[in-house]
């Protein structure tokens, strides 16, 4: 589970733009997402993991976010992403960072008028950490930066751009 958001108030409903993308949008995104990691490459210290993930996501997003008068529109996302993770192990399994890039199709039922809804690409870098809870189950933490559009398909095609928050669990087969 997680979020995507283009400045940190979205997080607290606040105006706070700490950490923020420049953006003239607010397209606030929840993600409901299954992983499945297969190995590609392990050894002692680092690996290479494949990544599947479905997922089915809500959001949240309106045409101008500086107006308060205009209202915030509810959408949905449906997709896959395949990628890889490089992760650093440490610590005899009890910790890893990892990397990870993927990319997919999904499908958006709304979206800001700076992207048609519809078909579109969702780009994903995140950076993360696993740490062991008990036996053969991890704590997930990771944050990165999506990209969503629609590859040129249709017009417009500005794409989609959040900061993304995700936590969840790992258990190892």
């Amino acid at each position: 589970m997680g979020q995507g958001f283009q400045y940190t108030g979205q997080l607290n409903n606040t105006k706070n733009r700490t950490i923020a993308l420049a953006t003239n949008y607010y397209y606030k995104v929840d993600f409901y997402q299954l992983q499945y990691y297969f190995a590609g490459l392990r050894k002692k210290k680092f690996g290479i993991d494949i990544l599947i993930q479905p997922q089915y996501n809500t959001t949240k997003y309106k045409y101008y976010r500086d107006s308060d008068a205009t209202p915030y529109l509810t959408g949905h996302e449906a997709g896959i992403n395949l990628g890889f993770l490089y992760r650093w192990n440490f610590t005899r399994n009890n910790a890893s960072f990892y990397i990870s890039v993927s990319t997919g199709p999904h499908f958006i039922s709304g979206a800001p008028d700076r992207e048609v809804p519809g078909f579109v690409f969702s780009n994903n870098f995140n950076a993360g950490i696993n740490l062991r809870v008990y036996k053969n189950l991890y704590a997930d933490l990771r944050a990165g930066i999506r990209h969503a559009s629609n590859l040129g398909f249709k017009v417009p095609n500005a794409g989609l751009n959040d900061l993304t928050l995700n936590e969840g669990f790992v258990v190892v087969w």
